[in-house]
């Protein structure tokens, strides 16, 4: 399983308060589990918005995770609560931030033969042996990595599961 984000720190609140990034979504996050790994910290993902209108959508879309709330940059009851998140090893904070670099399209190219699993099975697309299907993109939905596909004039949004899936 592909885990792209990259490890929550302190050094970025400052940041997202400056760029008024506010409203901080906190979600179960299942990506960067390691089996072999001897902790047990609960691993979350966290989304930033600058509008409580978007981070209310996330909160309502993953409603029914245990861990799913809200966190306020602006109210120091929540910031502290932050910290102590961080700061102790009961949580391991992920941010929805994708950081698309040369060890990442490495690890796409891994799931080449998936993706033409994936072609061949869920798409129309004739695509030949020597033709090739690019990366137009990875994004984050609510918390839910997409990737962008591209072969020739046609693009296709997919989750980036139903391709680890294939």
């Amino acid at each position: 399983m592909m885990q792209p984000f990259v490890l929550f720190e302190k050094k970025y609140l400052d940041k997202l308060i400056q760029l008024n990034k506010m409203y901080l979504v906190t979600q179960s996050y299942s990506r960067a589990y390691d089996h072999f790994a001897n902790h047990t910290a609960v691993d979350l993902l966290i989304t930033d918005y600058d509008d409580p209108g978007l981070a209310g959508m996330h909160l309502n879309a993953v409603k029914k995770d245990k861990y799913a709330s809200i966190i306020r940059l602006d109210s120091d009851a929540h910031k502290t609560k932050l910290l102590e998140m961080m700061a102790g090893n009961q949580y391991r904070l992920f941010w929805s931030v994708v950081l698309v670099n040369a060890d990442t399209k490495k690890r796409l190219e891994a799931y080449k033969d998936k993706i033409r699993k994936y072609i061949d099975t869920s798409t129309n697309w004739q695509v030949k042996g020597n033709d090739a299907v690019n990366f137009e993109g990875i994004e984050v939905t609510f918390g839910e990595l997409f990737v962008t596909l591209k072969w020739r004039t046609q693009k296709r949004r997919v989750k980036f599961e139903e391709i680890e899936k294939s």
